[in-house]
């Protein structure tokens, strides 16, 4: 393995130690990690994407350029959550790492978002490498010939720039900021003015009516309000009220909503909606004290 990986991943365990987790929520960890370096031992074309993406995200936040804390089928790795390409820990969300490896295959088109010069940012990190040979078919799209690779040989990797990410930088300085009860009270009232995917009048009235309890309450409600989603909304609406949801798909009141409880791609992929749903939570956190949003 290489030794800057390696290190990585030596730092992130040993904070890990230091975490207050129960002994069960440490052994899932442990676990998950030998799942995911069976799989990065298994073709060195493997380690050489893990490597390439986080060096992405270093040069990036060096360059002052918000990466998104979890996009698309990303957060579903924990080797990605520990060098700190996502903020998305998958264990924590019990996010499958199948629907990772489903994804990354030779040919593969890997995403990767974050806020304005994140492209130019990454024409520089890759004219510098010599570990792959790189062809720009069109703007943003990188064709990557990994030469040390077996099976994973050929990816695409997409740069997509959000500008909606720039107004992080200033929250940012010491990490994404969890939901707190005060930040809680914010959404419930539907005082959102600013939290990105919680600023229509549908979803505030949704917020009044559902008064989520959780994180997981509201990636669940940003999730159902997208196309072909949003009928969802009354059933589950109803089940949460009744407490009518039995054991199955508890964190969805009984309703399979996200791709990793069925594996039916038409659903949302849920480590893709925990991201976004970061955002909406960090920009509203400068108000989280105030009694009015600006």
């Amino acid at each position: 393995m290489n030794k800057k990986l390696l290190q990585t991943l030596n730092s992130a365990l040993e904070r890990t130690k230091t975490t207050h987790y129960a002994p069960a929520t440490i052994d899932a960890l442990q676990a998950r990690l030998s799942e995911e370096l069976d799989w990065l031992d298994a073709c060195p074309g493997r380690e050489c994407l893990i490597l390439l993406l986080q060096e992405l995200a270093a040069k990036m936040r060096s360059a002052r350029i918000v990466v998104s804390p979890g996009y698309s089928f990303l957060p579903d790795s924990y080797l990605l959550f520990l060098t700190g390409v996502t903020k998305v820990n998958p264990v924590e969300w019990d996010l499958p790492f199948s629907r990772f490896t489903k994804s990354v295959h030779d040919g593969a088109e890997i995403p990767f978002e974050a806020g304005s010069g994140c492209l130019e940012v990454a024409r520089k990190v890759l004219s510098g490498r010599d570990s792959e040979l790189v062809i720009e078919t069109e703007p943003g799209l990188f064709e990557i010939t990994f030469l040390d690779g077996t099976e994973l040989q050929n990816i695409k990797l997409r740069i997509t720039t959000y500008a909606a990410l720039d107004q992080f930088g200033r929250t940012l300085k010491d990490g994404w900021h969890p939901l707190d009860e005060a930040t809680l009270r914010l959404f419930r009232r539907g005082a959102t003015d600013g939290a990105i995917f919680f600023e229509s009048d549908k979803i505030r009235e949704w917020l009044f009516d559902f008064d989520p309890e959780s994180m997981s309450d509201l990636v669940l409600l940003n999730a159902l309000y997208w196309p072909g989603r949003i009928g969802l909304f009354p059933e589950i609406l109803r089940r949460k009220q009744c407490g009518d949801y039995g054991k199955e798909y508890r964190d969805t009141y009984g309703v399979p909503v996200y791709q990793e409880q069925t594996s039916d791609p038409s659903l949302a992929p849920k480590g893709h909606f925990i991201g976004r749903t970061m955002m909406a939570v960090e920009a509203l956190w400068p108000y989280r004290n105030k009694t009015k949003l600006k």
